[in-house]
């Protein structure tokens, strides 16, 4: 019969409570070194193995200490990238970082950082992207309709208002 510990071992879906704090720390180590990853994140990963309490509370300090892991770094590339690739605007942005358990001060920082120029070209291809479905830009309900997808993406209102009241915005659409 074949011996199931080493098996186990050297089988890729480790039965989750059977990771060691040695191996956990190699595993997160690799990860932050490929991806940011957040100081919650982290944790539950760590709770989702098993291990909790001091022994994670170690863990993440020594990922910490060795700069593998970085709240204040995390919330900067995640607030470029969801910007630049996700399109989204600082409300959004703000509420998924509020989800992370992030500190305020680190949250805020974060969306103080954002390039102007960038957001605001973010914003005008959400609206451009959603004035080509619609039939007639230039009506209320058009405008509303553009109004209200931009801030289901978490733009600001006043900002979007801005943009949709600028015809030379809008002349090159339809």
């Amino acid at each position: 019969m074949e011996n199931n510990d080493t098996h186990q071992q050297s089988d890729p879906m480790i039965t989750r409570r059977n990771i060691t704090p040695a191996n956990a720390l190699a595993r997160l180590q690799e990860l932050c070194a490929r991806s940011e990853q957040c100081s919650h994140e982290i944790l539950a990963r760590l709770h989702g193995w098993g291990i909790d309490g001091s022994v994670a509370a170690r863990i993440l300090a020594l990922l910490r200490r060795d700069r593998y892991v970085s709240d204040r770094r995390y919330a900067s590339a995640f607030v470029r990238d969801k910007v630049v690739f996700n399109r989204w605007g600082r409300i959004r942005i703000k509420l998924a970082l509020i989800r992370k358990h992030l500190d305020s001060d680190i949250i805020s920082e974060a969306l103080d950082g954002i390039d102007p120029d960038e957001y605001r070209t973010a914003l005008i291809e959400v609206l451009s992207a959603k004035a080509r479905t619609l039939p007639e830009i230039h009506s209320y309900e058009s405008r509303s309709r553009l109004l209200r997808h931009a801030a289901s993406r978490g733009f600001e209102t006043g900002i979007i208002i801005e943009l949709i009241k600028q015809p030379s915005l809008w002349n090159s659409q339809h």
